[in-house]
This record gives C-alpha cells, structure tokens and sequence, in this order.
C-alpha cells in the first residue's frame, strides 16, 4: 500500500505549524532589517524553513496499520483512521493513538 501523506490538525498541528511559521517570520526580519544588498543569514533562515517543510511533508504519512508524525516515532495502529469529514477533495481523519492522544489528520485526495 502507498504513502498517504496528510497535515495535522487541532493543537497538536497549531503548535507545529507555528513553529514552522516562527523560522518563516525570523528569515523575513532578517531579510527586511538587513542594509546588505545580499543578506546571507535570510538565505540560510529561509532555506531552513524550506528543509523543515520538506522534512514535514515526506515524515507525515500514514501506511498499512503504520502512523508516522515529524515529532515522534512510527506508532503502531491496528485499525485505519476513521473518517470524520469529506468537503470536496478536503478529508478529515481522526487517529486515537489512547484514550488521551487524538490526532486530527486533513488529506487532499478525489473522491471516488
């Protein structure tokens, strides 16, 4: 079975897409404070967040009974994820890893 890559939603993705979003804003200070013509340390910030947006795209997937979030290691699932909402090629899915760990996963893919 494919990679089913997703984003993550609820606090849990609030609190990792802001971190993200905190290295976009850091490369544009960077950039706008800068008197250099080429102000390298914009370069390298931006490059940065361009690898962690890599990064979290190709480590976010679910496969066969196998989870897998950029900030944790391959969890283990014996049921698929349930689906929640459908709004035209937006999908929702809900995880419950335990009773406390809940993960909301949103998938871009066609209907069938």
């Amino acid at each position: 079975m494919k990679k089913k890559h997703f984003m993550i939603l609820g606090r849990v993705g609030l609190i990792y897409y802001s971190w993200l979003l905190v290295v976009l804003f850091l490369c544009l200070i960077f950039a706008y404070e800068s008197t250099k013509a080429i102000n390298w340390l914009a370069i390298i910030t931006g490059i940065l967040f361009f690898l962690l947006v890599l990064y979290t795209y190709f480590n976010s997937y679910w496969q066969n009974n196998c989870l897998k979030l950029p900030f944790k290691r391959k969890i283990n699932e014996n049921k698929q994820p349930q689906l929640i909402s459908r709004f035209y090629w937006l999908t929702i899915y809900q995880v419950k890893v335990t009773e406390l760990e809940k993960y909301l996963l949103l998938r871009i893919e066609k209907q069938n």
